[in-house]
């Protein structure tokens, strides 16, 4: 009569060490796929906050350069300090009273826009707020150059230059 014989008499199952150390290898593997994941994550969101205040002071600077061309001249003031000025469009060379501004208001940090400074119709150009606002004007042209500051604190600089058109 032949004997009885369990074909899994010679194999093992795993031990608990080995499932252990299997279990600590992957969490370290998930540990790393997840940190890099974060880590791009943040580099990303830096990066669009960053493109969103470049793309913003460049619309800034062209607002005020279109603006600079339909006019006839342009004054500046420094105001409220030298990092923050005023300037004031007016429509011809010799005429008296501006028809429109561009400032920096001290209550926000924003740059503003209107007919008049803090008047009715004048709003914020944007949400990037400006570390400074600097006009240049001569009697032919006008230089404007500005700092704004991106959501994470980055600081972009522009500049712009305008040639009075009328």
């Amino acid at each position: 009569m032949a004997s009885l014989t369990c074909p899994l008499q010679g194999s093992r199952g795993l031990t608990l060490t080995e499932v252990v150390v299997v279990m600590v290898i992957g969490t370290l593997i998930m540990a790393g796929i997840v940190g890099f994941y974060l880590s791009s994550q943040g580099v990303w969101l830096d990066s669009s906050t960053q493109v969103i205040t470049q793309r913003e002071a460049s619309l800034v600077a062209s607002a005020i350069r279109d603006s600079v061309r339909k006019s006839g001249r342009a004054q500046t003031t420094a105001a409220p300090d030298s990092l923050h000025h005023q300037l004031a469009l007016f429509r011809s060379a010799n005429a008296a009273t501006p028809y429109y501004y561009f400032w920096w208001n001290s209550a926000d940090s924003l740059i503003y826009a209107g007919t008049s400074v803090g008047g009715a119709g004048s709003g914020p150009m944007g949400v990037s707020r400006a570390e400074r606002l600097q006009f240049i004007t001569t009697d032919y042209n006008v230089r404007v150059d500005m700092r704004l500051q991106s959501g994470n604190g980055e600081g972009v600089e522009m500049s712009a230059f305008a040639v009075f058109k009328n």
